[in-house]
């Protein structure tokens, strides 16, 4: 059987004569049934009028387009509506219809069908509009939904009929991380459970996880999305870098609340993972810099929303069986050089047992080692340390808060929420550990 969708040195142009623009350059791709596909790249570099051709919503016009069987070049009005029946669009606006209901809108990509009964249109158009969490929206209309309900209607109009393809530009812009993933769960289903090949326009790093296979157009042509991930991320880090150099990144991360300080530590996070995943590259100063100065804020706002006098993350030597300070900070900010062997002190107990530890008063602990304080001029109190693990499960550090503010132990929710940042953090400090090679010549730990 014939992939459903075969670009072979496909070629698009915009405007004519001296006005004309290519826009598209030989884009071969041939993408299998029941297949998720990721389409990135930055704006301008021509996904938007790849997937337009996909949908048949205009004809190739060099190459060869074939979609569901039907060649697409030079295609006539008719042919392209014929396969348009075939196919779900979810597009960045949402394109209702203010004057039908939100059940009304789903009902019309059925009522296309011509075979259900219109009590049948409305069974599937409200098991869809719940699937979607708008079970208590079906006979709403546009005007008093808002603009992520308003995508939502119409995704489920798109999905209703369970086309044959889903082609979907921007499909969890609007939409928060809970409905977005809730959103592309449904797509991921569709693909698996009816063969359904899914197309996504997205630059939603949290969804990339679901794809099959991520495709990168840059300026009209297709790239390796190793190269493109480094190249974005290379450009993240310039950015912050600049940043930095007018004196703006400390000040910007330690300003942020608690939510803007997940979604950067979220983003981040996506972003070194992709490079973990696709490159090998050499140390590159100017990444491995910035990852410096950003483990360290990161700790320090960590520290600020758990409300932590001091923020320690040690890394672990396996050759010397020993912890050795990754970040550590002085009263005064001064970077302190803490070496801990493994299996001596808590952070060491915890780096041979994986078990978190945590202490109202650390000085009442036999593990405790009160040797740190005494070169540190410091007083430790209460105590909370948690293994770190690397992407395969294996440990990799421990990291530590110190001294809760107004004299209380760390909680439960406290463990919860120092282990979900960690958990990110992690990341940076594996993509930190590529990028310099570690303080010695040697594999990552752990």
């Amino acid at each position: 059987m014939d992939a459903p969708i075969q670009f072979d040195k496909v070629d698009h142009f915009f405007g004519s004569a001296g006005m004309r623009k290519q826009v598209l350059f030989d884009v071969d791709l041939v993408i299998e049934a029941g297949e998720i596909v990721i389409l990135t790249g930055p704006s301008g570099s021509g996904k938007t009028t790849a997937l337009t051709l996909a949908g048949a919503l205009r004809s190739a016009q060099a190459g060869s387009l074939r979609v569901l069987g039907e060649e697409l070049r030079a295609a006539s009005p008719r042919q392209l509506v014929s396969v348009r029946r075939k196919i779900g669009y979810i597009f960045q606006l949402h394109n209702l219809l203010n004057a039908l209901s939100a059940c009304r809108n789903v009902e019309m990509a059925l009522a296309l069908q011509g075979d259900l009964s219109r009590r049948e249109m409305r069974e599937r158009a409200v098991a869809m509009l719940e699937a979607v969490g708008l079970g208590e929206q079906v006979d709403d209309y546009p005007s008093k939904l808002s603009g992520g309900q308003k995508q939502r209607v119409a995704i489920a109009r798109a999905l209703v009929s369970r086309p044959q393809i889903v082609l979907a530009d921007e499909p969890t812009a609007s939409l928060d991380k809970q409905s977005g993933r809730a959103v592309v769960t449904l797509l991921e289903d569709l693909a698996r459970e009816q063969g359904t090949t899914v197309i996504l326009v997205t630059h939603d790093n949290r969804i990339l996880d679901v794809a099959d296979r991520i495709v990168h157009l840059e300026d009209g042509r297709i790239t390796s999305f190793g190269e493109a991930v480094v190249q974005n991320t290379r450009h993240m880090m310039h950015l912050l870098a600049e940043s930095n150099r007018k004196g703006d990144l400390a000040k910007r991360v330690l300003d942020l609340d608690a939510q803007e300080f997940g979604t950067l530590l979220s983003d981040l996070t996506s972003e070194a993972e992709e490079f973990l995943r696709t490159t090998e590259l050499a140390s590159n100063e100017t990444f491995g810099s910035m990852l410096d100065q950003l483990l360290e804020l990161c700790a320090r706002k960590v520290g600020d929303l758990l409300q932590a006098d001091r923020v320690t993350l040690f890394l672990l030597d396996v050759e010397r069986r020993e912890l050795w300070s990754k970040v550590a900070l002085s009263d005064d900010g001064v970077p302190l050089e803490i070496r801990i062997p493994q299996g001596q002190g808590i952070a060491g107990s915890v780096a041979e047992s994986g078990e978190v530890v945590n202490l109202a008063d650390a000085y009442t602990d036999p593990r405790f080692s009160p040797a740190t304080d005494q070169e540190t001029s410091y007083r430790t109190q209460s105590l909370l340390s948690v293994p770190i693990r690397n992407r395969q499960g294996e440990l990799f550090g421990v990291a530590q808060l110190l001294n809760k503010r107004g004299g209380e132990p760390f909680d439960g929710g406290d463990v919860e929420r120092f282990r979900n940042f960690m958990d990110s953090i992690c990341v940076l400090l594996e993509s930190w550990w590529r990028m310099t090679s570690g303080p010695r010549s040697g594999d990552a730990p752990g």
